[in-house]
């Protein structure tokens, strides 16, 4: 059976090795603080040890768009993978705490490259009026990582140890590095003559500062209130005394409503525009946010969570895909995504850091609200002045030979 445009076109250089990707980088996200547990050292250890992953993803996202604005999409991608491989071979063959820290930022810049990478060849192979649909299945392939991941690589380590379940993701990373160097169009980089690294991105941050002053803060915001949702829920519940199952039927509950969204929100962005899906979700994330401190046992919290699913459901993809349309108007599409994706992973990041301060200072409520506040910020700036993205009637990006199929 033929796929509808552009999923035939993005099967095999995109979405199966994406699914590979997103189901190891996913199940990282769990077995990574275990296995520091695991071999004796304390959580301290394990939340550093996570910290030096974001540090990899922040400092790796710059210097990927100046890669991809330089070689191409394809390197890029290629890059993110083998930086992958090195991290999960390290973490396998290596458990001193220097190896972990090493392990964990080469991981982190991986997912920056591969991360860059997609989304930058996403943009260069769709129509304007494809990129929604496109980048929508993406995140929701990222959706269908955080559910198989964490289970699969749990009972992986568990029944043959962290070693195995790091070196099969290592594997993993392989066969989609084989994907990519098969099917993987050999898209141009940006034409034009090219200052260097950094005072290229130097000059595309100048030039388009009033898109990342008001764009990239509503991003960030988003990403703020996303990061947020994900630690204060499990955080509410063991203040309400939840019980663990409870908590984690809460949690998976409200993904279940995520995933169910990647599709209409791709069919909602691409026919109608790409604020009919920030705005609502914005709007929605500050109410689960605000409903979180309210939360006086499992009813409630349930409710909050399912409101922050459904937000996180119709944003599916939002912040990449307005990247993405940025970037095609730019010109200078590498720099620009590197510098975009680079504002919204400070968001993903300082997040935690903000809330474990609120909470030390304050309470768990006040932290939700703070993050609530940030939200209703960005939502103002992208209701006010942020232009809509969507341009139906651009031509499609060709810039590209052909390798592979």
């Amino acid at each position: 059976m033929q796929l509808p445009s552009p999923y035939d076109r993005l099967l095999m250089p995109v979405y199966l090795p994406s699914l590979i990707m997103a189901t190891s980088q996913m199940a990282l996200l769990i077995l990574l603080p275990l296995y520091v547990l695991d071999l004796g050292y304390g959580p301290v250890l394990a939340s550093v040890v996570m910290g030096f992953r974001g540090i990899g993803l922040l400092l790796f996202d710059v210097p990927a768009g100046a890669l991809a604005a330089r070689f191409g999409d394809k390197p890029v991608l290629l890059t993110g993978l083998g930086l992958t491989l090195a991290g999960m071979l390290l973490l396998a063959a290596a458990p001193h705490p220097l190896m972990l820290f090493a392990a964990a930022m080469l991981l982190g810049a991986g997912f920056s490259g591969w991360m860059i990478g997609q989304q930058s060849y996403i943009a260069d192979t769709c129509r304007p009026d494809e990129v929604g649909r496109a980048i929508t299945l993406l995140a929701g392939l990222l959706r269908t990582g955080a559910l198989v991941g964490p289970f699969a690589g749990g009972a992986v380590a568990q029944l043959l140890g962290y070693p195995f379940a790091f070196s099969l993701f290592a594997a993993g990373a392989v066969a989609a590095a084989v994907f990519v160097a098969w099917f993987t169009r050999n898209v141009k980089p940006d034409s034009g003559e090219s200052p260097g690294f950094p005072a290229e991105t130097l000059a595309v941050l100048r030039a388009h500062r009033k898109t990342y002053a008001t764009a990239g803060f509503a991003a960030f915001s988003l990403q703020v209130m996303r990061s947020a949702r994900q630690l204060l829920v499990p955080l509410v519940g063991a203040a309400l005394g939840l019980s663990s199952i409870e908590i984690g039927a809460i949690y998976s509950l409200s993904a279940v409503v995520d995933m169910c969204l990647f599709y209409p929100v791709g069919v909602l962005v691409d026919r109608f525009g790409r604020k009919w899906s920030a705005v609502p979700s914005m709007v929605l994330y500050v109410a689960g946010l605000m409903l979180l401190p309210t939360a006086d046992g499992f009813p409630g919290l349930f409710g909050a969570a399912l409101l922050l699913g459904l937000a996180n459901g119709i944003s599916t993809g939002v912040v990449m895909i307005i990247g993405a349309d940025f970037a095609r108007e730019s010109g200078q599409r590498g720099q620009f995504l590197g510098l975009w994706r680079f504002i919204g992973d400070v968001g993903m990041t300082t997040s935690p850091m903000l809330t474990s301060v609120l909470v030390g200072i304050a309470s768990l409520g006040a932290a939700s609200v703070s993050a609530a506040l940030i939200g209703v910020a960005g939502t103002v700036v992208m209701i006010a002045l942020v232009p809509e993205t969507l341009r139906k009637s651009a031509p499609a990006q060709p810039g590209s030979d052909t390798e592979g199929a």
